[in-house]
């Protein structure tokens, strides 16, 4: 083509034929092609688009192209449904609409985690016979089958079959990116034990993966080590495109505090929560005075007044504000915040990436992304969640559903209810092997008393909402077998520091909380560079494993704890 348009005079030739291309647009590619070999290439429009395609040719071959396109991007979108359709619509399809419907139908049975299926359909297709992006695709279903089977390294070489296809820099990258993200999260055994067996590839992203694993602790060493590895494998696919959450780490800088403002209601109602949360501050701080802390009261002074004096009196680093309409206050005025470390204390719908800023709460988002892990991890492949019609219930319903559809690709079966009885209803007739409850701990009784009656074996889980000082013995006995969740701080209350705590607290478990997050405080902005730069990075902390999530809000990873013969017994 090139050598054409070089022999082309541009005024008597070159617009006659660009204007000859225009007009078999409808039915050719912009090389000629016709819309058969689309399916050879990949699909970069929305599923609307193709959708739309569909409706304008009246070519019935052309029209079932359009469809296999649609339904290619409709799986990417976490459309399943409506794919399936657009398949079950076709018929006498030819031998190139065929491969590609049998790459789309292993495609969805891989999300379906239906392995088997989706892996004879892939046998049934001629591997030497795929265009390049085709080729990618294949191989792109055989990493989500190794990945549905949790075999993380048949996941990573099945990737570096599509590096080798990919020819566009972005999809490249996100092959990198997503390889990356599986060997991290991969059992540190499972990668030192691991063989390259000749695969050069494999041997690069293996001594990548040892050297962030053998470093992660010691954030500037880790930085010199990726260094290191980048002149070893300079050849490598992610020498040239470095896993992008990996990129920060070559201009770390150790986190250095001298002097901290914590900002907290020290006066009015939020005076208990502010004064609670100061307490397990100071405690954990313990005879630390190498770094200055000021308090400030934000029910005292407004928090722009409170920004400014801090600044001025030298803080680089603030801790709070913990009520929202303060945290929104802080929000509306980033051009404040330059220069300075935030650790906010809570999270609003308007919180967003700012730099140098940090969103940490008890919030109900990370118990709900706790449950779908924990359940996905036991096995529960048809869940339910149960929450109160409220915006309490709306936060957990949407968190877990995000982290479901991120484990097994599909929707999870959600129930807003009113009084618990409307649980107890919906589960009629349903075919679920396990149901999380978002209840105060008397709902959680009568949904537990409704579910026994019934016979039911579903596996229950619930949230920390129904976790009390108050239960009785009574209580738990009837919550036998029932698995919650909560901060590992609850898991000695044996210990010194616990009884010293419920003093306080007079066993309040709710200010017992937040007396741990006032704990936790302190150690988030002690490690606050290297939670923001080192992905990764973790911190064990008293409510619960902390580290760095989108946005730079801080995730916990619970405990979970089941109700056994009368007791609490921690499960992890």
């Amino acid at each position: 083509m090139p050598i054409l348009l070089q022999r082309i005079n541009f005024k008597k030739g070159l617009m006659p034929f660009f204007f000859t291309l225009l007009l078999a647009g409808c039915t050719t590619s912009f090389f000629g092609g016709n819309t058969a070999n689309m399916l050879k290439e990949d699909a970069n429009a929305s599923s609307d688009f193709y959708m739309n395609k569909i409706e304008q040719t009246q070519k019935v071959e052309e029209q079932q192209t359009y469809k296999l396109l649609a339904a290619r991007v409709l799986i990417t979108e976490n459309k399943i449904p409506q794919a399936q359709a657009l398949l079950n619509e076709l018929k006498d399809l030819t031998p190139d609409q065929l491969v590609d419907k049998s790459l789309i139908e292993a495609h969805i049975a891989a999300v379906k985690n239906d392995n088997t299926s989706a892996a004879n359909v892939l046998k049934s297709v001629n591997l030497a016979q795929l265009s390049p992006s085709q080729t990618g695709r294949y191989y792109a279903v055989k990493a989500r089958i190794a990945e549905n089977k949790a075999d993380i390294i048949e996941a990573v070489k099945a990737r570096i079959q599509m590096d080798q296809v990919l020819s566009d820099v972005q999809r490249k990258q996100e092959n990198n990116d997503r390889t990356w993200a599986l060997l991290r999260s991969a059992n540190r055994g499972i990668i030192n034990n691991t063989q390259d067996e000749g695969n050069l590839a494999l041997a690069g992203w293996l001594a990548l993966t040892r050297a962030y694993n053998d470093n992660i602790n010691q954030p500037t060493q880790l930085s010199q080590a990726l260094q290191n590895w980048k002149a070893s494998y300079s050849n490598h696919t992610a020498a040239y495109l470095f896993p992008t959450e990996l990129q920060g780490l070559f201009n770390f800088q150790q986190t250095s505090l001298t002097k901290v403002a914590l900002l907290l209601p020290l006066s009015g109602n939020g005076q208990i929560l502010g004064n609670t949360i100061k307490s397990g501050f100071d405690a954990a701080r313990g005879g630390d005075t190498s770094v200055q802390v000021e308090f400030y009261d934000t029910v005292a002074t407004p928090v722009n007044d409170i920004i400014a004096q801090a600044k001025q009196a030298g803080a680089r680093a603030i801790i709070g504000p913990l009520l929202k309409q303060n945290v929104d206050t802080l929000l509306n005025n980033p051009s404040a915040l330059q220069d300075l470390s935030v650790l906010t204390l809570n999270a609003t719908q308007n919180a967003r990436a700012i730099g140098q800023v940090c969103y940490y709460g008890l919030s109900p988002e990370d118990e709900a992304e706790s449950a779908a892990n924990k359940m996905w991890a036991d096995g529960i492949r048809e869940p339910m969640v149960a929450v109160p019609q409220n915006d309490l219930g709306q936060r957990t319903a949407t968190a877990f559903n995000v982290r479901w559809q991120q484990l097994a690709g599909t929707d999870a079966n959600i129930k807003y209810y009113n009084q618990s009885a409307d649980v107890g209803v919906a589960l009629q007739g349903q075919n679920l092997q396990g149901l999380y409850v978002v209840a105060k701990s008397d709902e959680l009784a009568d949904l537990k008393t409704v579910i026994d009656n019934s016979g039911s074996n579903i596996k229950l889980y619930a949230s920390s909402r129904s976790n009390s000082s108050n239960n009785s013995t009574e209580y738990r006995l009837l919550m036998n077998g029932l698995q919650f969740s909560d901060i590992p701080f609850f898991k000695d209350t044996d210990s010194a520091q616990y009884q010293k705590i419920a003093n306080n607290t007079n066993g309040d478990y709710s200010l017992m909380r937040l007396y741990a997050m006032g704990a936790d405080a302190w150690l988030l902005i002690n490690h606050f560079n290297e939670l923001r730069q080192v992905p990764g990075y973790q911190i064990d902390g008293l409510t619960g494993k902390l580290s760095a999530g989108p946005n730079c809000n801080i995730e916990r990873d619970m405990t979970w704890f089941q109700y056994q013969n009368g007791g609490i017994q921690v499960l992890n």
